[in-house]
């Protein structure tokens, strides 16, 4: 029996968010998105807003980062209550604010910790749980490492779900969080023996992929890839995922797309969401091409009170008109 494949969209910080996933969906029907990465204290004290998922058939995660069990379990109940598929819990982040706090991928070494937090989440909700984290950090940094940490967080059997950004983080005060999502050397080897090691698992590779090519080796090994950056620079890739790793042969118009997105806008203007805050997921449609810079500098000074009668018909003509250029 041939195995399912898995492809996530990662959730980046300051990018990831409703509007962008609504875009992204459009663009791919069997990815899993995820909510940007979110700390426990920000979702149970409101300050982040978290918007029921209305499409049964979306496959949506909510992320969250934190370390109090108690906290996480009730971030679970809400996530299930909003009709999210899944809880990512991030044990991966390398930014100097999560881990000075031992957060994100310092929490690595504390197993008995997050177990508690699985279990905890377990007794509260049905939702289905993942772990996304990093091959280790710092002096943390064996095979070894990664291997007893998986064994730990999976043996209770709470988690079967582990996606495994291939590199460790450098934790320092010299070292930023761009640095650690590039410099650090891929460790692809690590996590192909975490699923010869864990074979009951599912182990889903992310960093430093950047073609189907790519995507197409590491599947014939593990069972998912996840790709971040790559996919908000250039988001029609998933059109391409959604051809040639799923073989949906089903087209998918770039102009009903735009179409789509000018319905979204029209209804998010109503509720008074700025028109910028949902654009700017949108100015990679052109990502080179023949036309990349004139749509940015066309979607980005887009006058609100010139195009709010028709919002439809001006898209499109700013889509045309690139598209001929």
């Amino acid at each position: 029996m041939m195995k399912k494949k898995i492809f996530c969209v990662a959730p980046m910080l300051k990018y990831t968010d409703r509007h962008c996933r609504y875009f992204h969906r459009l663009l791919t029907k069997n990815s899993y998105l995820y909510t940007e990465m979110m700390t426990t204290q920000s979702i149970l004290n409101k300050n982040f807003k978290l918007f029921k998922n209305k499409d049964k058939k979306n496959k949506i995660s909510l992320q969250i980062i934190g370390k109090n069990p108690e906290h996480l379990s009730q971030c679970a109940k809400l996530a299930y209550k909003k009709k999210y598929n899944e809880i990512n819990i991030n044990v991966g982040c390398p930014s100097k604010n999560m881990t000075k706090n031992n957060l994100g991928v310092s929490l690595m070494k504390d197993t008995k910790i997050i177990n508690q937090a699985l279990i905890h989440i377990n007794n509260s909700s049905p939702i289905p749980i993942s772990i996304k984290t990093r091959t280790g950090f710092n002096n943390y940094s064996t095979y070894n490492f990664l291997k007893n940490f998986i064994y730990e967080t999976s043996h209770n059997k709470l988690c079967k779900i582990f996606i495994i950004h291939a590199r460790n983080a450098i934790l320092n005060k010299n070292f930023t969080t761009k640095n650690n999502r590039n410099i650090p050397p891929l460790k692809y080897d690590y996590v192909y023996q975490l699923k010869k090691d864990f074979p009951h698992l599912k182990i889903i590779i992310n960093g430093g992929i950047k073609s189907i090519l790519e995507i197409k080796k590491h599947l014939k090994i593990v069972d998912g890839v996840m790709l971040g950056r790559k996919i908000y620079k250039n988001p029609l890739f998933l059109k391409k995922i959604e051809r040639k790793i799923f073989n949906n042969k089903k087209k998918n118009k770039k102009i009903k797309i735009i179409k789509k997105m000018s319905k979204y806008i029209k209804k998010e203007i109503k509720k008074k969401t700025s028109i910028k805050s949902i654009t700017r997921h949108m100015n990679g449609f052109f990502y080179k091409k023949k036309g990349s810079k004139k749509w940015k500098k066309k979607l980005n000074n887009l006058n609100l009170k010139k195009i709010k009668k028709n919002i439809k018909k001006y898209l499109e003509k700013i889509y045309l008109s690139c598209k001929n250029s």
